[in-house]
């Protein structure tokens, strides 16, 4: 029970923390205050990719 509420929260604090995202044109991009779900996370980093590469990608994300 303590390593899930442990593995959980270090989980949360990873995905609410600032990330390099690589986008499919090759810029790296910081993501500052992206909260929530990975699907949201994803969503707003193929927006991001839109926005600076013009082109939309499938975006994966991995965690440990």
């Amino acid at each position: 029970m303590k390593k899930t509420l442990l593995l959980g929260a270090l989980f949360i604090a990873g995905v609410v923390s600032a990330f390099p995202f690589r986008t499919s044109c090759g810029q790296i991009v910081m993501v500052n205050g992206a909260t929530g779900s990975l699907a949201h996370i994803e969503n707003i980093c193929e927006s991001i990719n839109v926005a600076v590469c013009g082109v939309y990608a499938d975006v994966v994300l991995y965690t440990h």
